[in-house]
């Protein structure tokens, strides 16, 4: 279990691990564990992929029977209303990584490990490489004030880099920053967030306003896909 705030960085961990172990295991699969539709999706279409079935209980099926070293990647298993033991195979053998912003399942597992924020330096050296921006002493020290407001979190560091990158703006983004954070607050959305989510939610809305209409609207419209499941064959 790898567990943490969102944006942390725990998927692109755990993905990175299942690339260099790849030659350790059998098959890989992975599951979006947001919530009951997607792991039923997700299980199935191991079955239509194994040729074994059409249901998520013949994807269970199918990983119980096969006594190898198959790895099984529940990502975002962020929701406590999920029972996650009523999708785990029944059997002594493979392997399940499982990543959540819910250190309460560590019930689950017997290894596990937090994914918290990054040092300073790190969090610098990130915002500047990802804004192509150069590693000059003022240029470290608007960086430092920015990582801090965004809670040394990678993806919204990550964010906020490729917004500078392509506008130039190291010097006013805490400005612009600053603005855009008061205008989502003010929304008063229907589901709660906590500083952290705002922090990504804000750098993610300040590269959207700079996006030319059509390209906004394309987003808008994958907004009702799932994210795995968007071919360009569709357009």
């Amino acid at each position: 279990l790898l567990y943490g705030l969102g944006g942390a960085g725990k998927t692109q961990i755990a993905l990175k691990f299942i690339e260099k172990s790849a030659s350790k295991f059998s098959n890989s699969f992975m599951v979006d564990t947001s919530t009951t539709e997607t792991i039923d999706t997700g299980l199935m279409n191991i079955a239509l992929t194994k040729n074994s079935g059409a249901t998520s209980q013949d994807g269970l099926k199918w990983l119980a029977s096969k006594p190898d070293n198959w790895l099984l990647f529940f990502d975002n298993a962020d929701n406590p209303k999920i029972n996650l033991n009523m999708f785990v195979p029944q059997c002594k053998h493979g392997n399940i990584l499982i990543t959540s912003r819910n250190p309460g399942l560590r019930v689950y597992t017997g290894a596990y490990s937090e994914v918290s924020d990054m040092e300073e330096a790190d969090a610098v050296e990130l915002l500047l490489k990802s804004a192509s921006e150069e590693k000059t002493d003022s240029n470290k020290e608007i960086a430092t004030r920015i990582v801090k407001v965004l809670y040394y979190l990678p993806l919204a560091i990550i964010q906020a880099g490729a917004f500078i990158s392509k506008s130039g703006a190291l010097g006013s983004y805490l400005q612009l920053y600053a603005q855009n954070r008061a205008q989502l607050l003010s929304e008063q959305p229907a589901q709660s967030h906590d500083d952290y989510a705002w922090t990504v939610y804000t750098t993610w809305q300040i590269s959207f306003d700079k996006l030319s209409k059509p390209a906004a609207m394309f987003l808008q419209l994958c907004s009702f896909l799932h994210y795995e499941g968007i071919y360009e064959e569709m357009f």
